[in-house]
């Protein structure tokens, strides 16, 4: 007797109560001993009828476990939660066949940010996840490639991991790489207009010798002691603490603080922590007056008395120190005449407050046929403002003009202009791209782009925050991947 469990009558729970033959085998040799009457309508040992079955995993694959539960038992047919999320890992494990891929994107998601990646590969043909992958590495992307012969287009972002692991295992393949570019030509639009926001009104400084580690904290030194000074002057020729703090961009209360004294007081450090060579500073000093100057003997030191920075953290303090003896570099004075910058802060001319950095670089990558009348006046506004910002919008249209025209030929050229442009950021973005040239120029003539991965990571993460903590990989690809149509469906 078998009792599967039917599609309900009415809203009813409904039972299928068969009776079915078993027979016995009296072949000794035979692995089976007893043979039971195959039924049409469910598997083996199944407890459901197959329409049922499909029902089920239906609503697993869409609404998850308790969700499932909740409307199945209204529907009148009851199962776990358990159960539910057991059949569709188990359905997607049979099931699941390997299908020719041709043009994929390949992107990283967090487990959790910072310590923990997985991947994901979106079949960008049929616009569909391919597979989900619970880590991210150069070797298990190399792998699955290897198991998915006949791939042409891998769209990736800029991760060195995904381009180490497309060279081992399919290094026939082009590479496009459309929405990254964009994105990282955003990113250094924002993190310059960051910096001229910061140094809107602050005095114009000398050039500093160094490192780029010493020229940014010398630099940083010059440019307070200079607002200190221009604050004294502006105070002494009668300004109030409020113009002076909305010119220079300090707080008020500092203003009130420096033109009471005489010197700029130096920066409250904070307590040093282990993550900082400092904290080891006179062990440091000891082995380095001893002769060690090893850098990797050093820190395995270092790491034995609980260090937990990192090695290159260390290496800078000990560059120092290879200039000279350790304590000894002296800062240059002061510039003793100041002049301000020609950017200034620029002002929304609609509401009257600053633009933020975020909205000018994301105006700046944006077409002029598209932008509405208040963003075409806030665009005037930052070109007025900074000479930079028209620099970067003029060499962003142009890479826009490269990405849409498909043609590869100019991109020299555009490299050339943005390393000659005098612009930190659009100088950095000409490097990053000149590195790794034959994937930029595939972008350029290729029509695919990541977008589709990215929508799918979002969509991952919205199961994995609903699935509260039991969200492990096999029931995140279970999810995430199609279901295969049934026969009615075919």
């Amino acid at each position: 007797m078998r009792r599967l469990q039917e599609l309900p009558i009415q809203g009813v729970p409904a039972t299928l109560e068969i009776r079915s033959g078993r027979w016995r085998c009296r072949n000794e040799q035979c692995a089976r001993k007893t043979f039971a009457e195959v039924l049409a309508i469910a598997q083996p040992s199944a407890r459901k009828t197959q329409r049922v079955g499909e029902l089920v995993r239906l609503f697993a694959h869409a609404a998850g476990g308790r969700v499932s539960e909740r409307l199945l038992t209204r529907l009148g047919m009851p199962t776990s939660d358990n159960a539910i999320l057991r059949q569709l890992k188990s359905h997607v494990r049979k099931q699941r066949k390997i299908e020719p891929l041709r043009a994929i994107a390949i992107d990283d998601w967090s487990w959790r940010k910072g310590f923990r990646y997985g991947t994901i590969v979106v079949d960008l043909e049929r616009r569909a996840v391919a597979d989900v992958l619970k880590t991210r590495s150069a070797d298990g992307t190399a792998d699955w490639l290897k198991q998915h012969p006949g791939i042409e287009f891998v769209s990736r972002d800029r991760c060195g991991l995904y381009a180490q692991g497309i060279r081992q295992g399919a290094p026939a393949a082009r590479v496009a790489d459309r929405f990254h570019l964009i994105q990282n030509l955003r990113e250094n639009i924002e993190r310059e207009m960051t910096s001229v926001s910061r140094c809107a009104g602050r005095p114009r400084l000398p050039a500093v010798a160094g490192d780029r580690h010493e020229v940014v904290r010398r630099r940083s030194q010059l440019s307070r002691q200079a607002l200190f000074v221009n604050a004294k002057r502006m105070h002494a020729a009668g300004r109030t603490f409020g113009d002076i703090a909305a010119e220079i961009g300090a707080d008020r209360r500092t203003i009130a603080k420096w033109v009471s004294l005489d010197d700029l007081p130096d920066r409250q450090r904070s307590a040093i922590k282990p993550s900082s060579p400092l904290y080891f500073q006179e062990f440091l000093e000891r082995r380095w007056a001893a002769g060690d100057r090893s850098g990797r003997r050093l820190f395995h030191d270092v790491r034995n008395r609980g260090y937990i920075g990192s090695f290159s953290h260390l290496e800078r303090l000990l560059s120092t120190w290879r200039k000279g003896p350790p304590g000894q570099t002296p800062l240059p004075s002061p510039p003793a005449k100041v002049e301000p910058l020609g950017e200034a802060p620029a002002i929304d001319p609609t509401t009257g407050w600053r633009i933020l950095p975020m909205v000018a670089a994301s105006l700046c990558i944006k077409p002029t046929p598209t932008l509405t009348p208040s963003e075409v006046a806030k665009v005037g506004a930052l070109k007025e403002a900074s000479p930079s910002f028209a620099v970067m919008r003029r060499l962003a249209m142009r890479f826009r003009g490269l990405l849409q025209g498909a043609d590869a030929s100019k991109l020299d050229r555009f490299l050339h202009d943005a390393r000659r442009s005098r612009v930190a950021s659009m100088q950095q973005f000409a490097r990053t791209l000149t590195r790794d040239i034959e994937a930029v120029k595939h972008a350029i003539t290729e029509p695919w782009s990541s977008g589709q991965a990215e929508g799918q990571i979002n969509r991952l993460k919205t199961l994995k925050r609903a699935l509260d903590g039991r969200a492990s990989i096999e029931l995140l690809r279970a999810r995430m991947l199609p279901l295969e149509p049934n026969e009615h469906e075919k």
